[in-house]
């Protein structure tokens, strides 16, 4: 009790004695003087209420940077031999690494204390996976209120499987903030067929909002610049 009865006594004195300093206007005092006076009573302050670090542990946490500096590059090259390994296991594209969401899953294994239980493959499959698919939700309903707000684009990008022999078309919003997958269309049948690639680029402008798109981006290919002649028709006609 006494202790907290004379910090309270010590603090109000400090208090004063600022006051007392910004409240001098017949004593003319240099402005170096008194912002001298201020660093010297917050010294005063820190040096009663702060602890400092012990010179031997400061010491001791130098030396064991040391010793960690010589051991972090040999230890390097084994993390980045076992990412290296997974990779070439799993078959995984090298360019996968340029994800954000690789740099996040390495710094969170890094904050993670050692012993790490690494998901089963159920977790995988399952919670993990329903969990994703909620957060994914939230983040599209939050991307169309974007959308809604700033407005957005439609970009349709086709592309043939040479493994399966299918033609898709990929479809994707873009916005000021990000690119957002939509939908994936597999249109073999009628991916020569104008007035069935306009279907099923207006059904992706009515899922978006027709109020929130600006523009529709396609391929320069034959098939889908007759499907741009076909939405701007049918866009012309909707507004007369």
């Amino acid at each position: 009790m006494q202790s907290k009865k004379l910090r309270k006594w010590q603090l109000r004195v400090c208090v004063l004695i600022l006051d007392n300093i910004d409240g001098q206007e017949d004593v003319e005092v240099e402005p170096k003087q008194k912002a001298n006076w201020y660093v010297n009573i917050c010294s005063m302050l820190l040096d009663r209420y702060v602890t400092s670090t012990p010179p031997g542990i400061m010491k001791g946490r130098k030396d064991m940077m040391r010793v960690f500096g010589v051991c972090d590059k040999e230890l390097r090259e084994k993390v980045c031999a076992g990412i290296a390994r997974w990779f070439y296991d799993a078959c995984i594209l090298f360019n996968n690494v340029i994800y954000d969401s690789f740099k996040e899953m390495t710094d969170l294994i890094g904050q993670y204390r050692m012993s790490l239980k690494l998901s089963i493959m159920f977790e995988l499959r399952v919670s993990l996976l329903q969990k994703e698919v909620a957060n994914t939700s939230i983040m599209l309903f939050q991307r169309k209120n974007e959308w809604a707000a700033k407005r957005c684009s439609i970009m349709s990008n086709g592309c043939r499987d040479s493994v399966v022999q299918k033609d898709i078309v990929n479809f994707l919003v873009n916005s000021h903030k990000d690119f957002v997958f939509i939908n994936s269309k597999e249109v073999s049948k009628v991916v020569k067929n104008a007035t069935m690639l306009f279907k099923l680029l207006d059904e992706m402008v009515e899922d978006v909002g027709e109020k929130n798109v600006v523009q529709v981006i396609t391929d320069n290919a034959s098939n889908y610049v007759k499907t741009t002649i076909v939405y701007l028709w049918a866009s012309l006609c909707s507004t007369l």
